[in-house]
């Protein structure tokens, strides 16, 4: 028996052997208006999360990719517990994505993040990583 099935075993007992499962969680589009400029744009959003490997087990990880009109504007690595804010740009404006992880459940994590472009905050988007793979996030931001 491997040391990973032997560690679930032992846990099992416990507080059981959930994990963050890999998967993409996709936002909804939505779409805003530039104040100064009267520009629309159309925002995306999705967090990919992966298992890393750390020592002889995996630890999960989650990186966010916002696009403004389908062009990749911010990007980078969540932190699994607390804030992570990541700056970026779409073409000469600033986008900035300030995102809260919260517990949801044993293994099940949501990311509400904030977005702004050019100071400008847009609608705020949640993405949910769990043990079955992405799920529609919770209300209560």
């Amino acid at each position: 028996m491997g040391q990973r099935a032997l560690a679930c075993l032992i846990l099992l007992a416990t507080a059981g052997c959930a994990m963050t499962a890999p998967g993409i969680s996709r936002a909804p589009d939505q779409t805003m208006v530039v104040p100064v400029t009267g520009q629309q744009l159309v925002l995306s959003g999705e967090m990919t999360t992966t298992r890393i490997p750390v020592g002889t087990s995996t630890e999960p990880r989650h990186d966010l990719m916002i696009r403004v009109n389908g062009q990749p504007a911010v990007q980078g690595t969540l932190v699994t517990y607390g804030a992570t804010t990541l700056q970026g740009r779409a073409g000469v404006m600033p986008v900035t994505a300030t995102c809260q992880s919260r517990e949801i459940g044993h293994a099940d994590r949501q990311f509400d993040c904030l977005i702004t472009v050019n100071g400008q905050q847009a609608t705020p988007m949640s993405f949910r990583a769990t043990p079955t793979g992405p799920q529609p996030p919770v209300s209560g931001m």
